[in-house]
């Protein structure tokens, strides 16, 4: 058995206000919005942790000699850390970083450190868990990346079943399988739990900007509010331009209608697939992000390759303040680029308007600081890519062309 009592009461110091002193059992603790996450952990008995741990599911095995021997505030800290290693998804995480037994100490101390920029300001870290390092806006995975080969003393900051798998995702002898009929969270569940947590705390005080939150307010915004990545909005806006294009395809006798044997005097044509043609202009100026320009032009050449479309190529032309090369290519990362003077891609989008057949569908990589056509051109697609818009303002598009913001993910 265990004190569940105690175990109550700690949840409840973790959610209520103290008074004074960040690290004194009567300090600012105030974090109610993790009172759906903190109930949510299903306690567990068991002499074989330490203290306490997580399981993926939720469950919370406790020692219950610690618990009975540990005070109120102790209790609570521990708590506040497993439950954020959960909300974080640090098991899922530490599974994409490819973490193994041997890798483990190295995510924990990761992993730790991320949280502690949760729980510091509430007073919550475990008096156990050192800080060696004091980064912040980095990601566990980058924590992870920098420790490699870091032998800092206390590079293992928590014991080998300190945390659980909660925290690694490696499972421990005394964990119950996920597969098992015992009561757990779901992954489904979890993550509702996840994203309540990240809408109380931005309802809360703290969340409307009451200082030293920066961290949980940037966390919260990005659950409530996330942003998708710009490839992903890249290959939408190809594909809705490119289904815009083709419509529902066209009509051919060359091969009938597999109605026709229902209709025996009649010659029914059968529907192709229709080709478009695709154009890219790409800035050439001096001002656009190389970096940016090759991720850009690789991501094209991956959704052009998924539509299949690749097999009449693109036609491409690079621009400065004058249109240079204009040709046919199979892959978008083999246009020559040329130029490196100022911006007008008006020139670009003229050269291959006046191609025949005109293309259907025309893409812009840019920085966005050029003139744009006064007019959308008949029969035409535009998408305007404008690649690093995170460097300032993002510059005006027309409003009848498809806008695409590439932003750079290492800003």
């Amino acid at each position: 058995m265990f004190d569940d009592n105690k175990l109550t009461a700690a949840r409840l110091w973790v959610i209520s206000a103290g008074r004074s002193g960040t690290r004194s059992p009567d300090g600012p603790r105030n974090q109610p919005y993790l009172a759906r996450a903190l109930y949510a952990l299903i306690p567990t008995p068991s002499d074989d942790v330490l203290r306490m741990t997580v399981d993926e599911g939720w469950r919370l095995y406790m020692n219950p000699e610690w618990l009975a021997a540990a005070s109120v505030p102790d209790v609570g800290r521990e708590l506040a850390h497993l439950v954020w290693h959960l909300i974080n998804r640090h098991a899922d995480r530490a599974r994409g970083c490819g973490v193994s037994e041997s890798s483990a100490s190295r995510w924990r101390r990761a992993a730790d450190e991320a949280v502690g920029e949760f729980t510091d300001p509430a007073g919550l870290r475990p008096c156990h868990i050192r800080l060696i390092r004091n980064d912040t806006q980095i990601t566990v995975e980058t924590r992870f990346e920098q420790l490699a080969g870091d032998s800092a003393p206390g590079a293992d900051s928590c014991g080998l079943d300190e945390c659980g798998s909660g925290a690694d995702g490696i499972s421990r002898s005394y964990e119950s399988p996920r597969t098992t009929d015992l009561p757990q969270v779901s992954r489904v569940d979890g993550e509702l739990i996840r994203r309540d947590v990240a809408t109380a705390f931005l309802r809360s005080a703290h969340g409307r900007g009451t200082g030293g939150y920066i961290a949980l307010a940037r966390w919260a915004e990005e659950i409530v509010n996330p942003v998708v990545p710009w490839q992903q909005i890249l290959g939408a806006a190809v594909r809705g331009a490119v289904t815009t294009a083709t419509g529902g395809g066209d009509y051919t006798y060359r091969r009938l209608s597999r109605r026709t044997a229902t209709a025996p005097n009649i010659v029914l044509p059968s529907r192709q697939r229709v080709i478009p043609e695709i154009a890219v202009v790409i800035d050439t100026s001096g001002s656009v992000d190389e970096r940016m320009l090759g991720q850009a032009l690789t991501e094209l050449d991956n959704i052009v390759s998924t539509l299949q479309i690749s097999e009449r190529g693109l036609i491409a032309v690079s621009v400065d303040t004058s249109a240079y090369n204009l040709r046919r290519v199979r892959r978008a990362t083999d246009i020559d680029l040329f130029g490196g003077g100022g911006t007008d891609m008006t020139v670009g989008i003229a050269a291959v308007a006046a191609q025949r057949p005109r293309p259907e569908v025309v893409i812009v990589f840019t920085d966005g600081c050029t003139p744009w056509p006064a007019q959308p051109i008949a029969g035409t697609t535009l998408v305007a890519v404008l690649l690093d818009s995170r460097s300032g303002a993002p510059p005006a598009t027309p409003e009848w062309a498809i806008r695409v913001e590439c932003v750079d993910e290492a800003l």
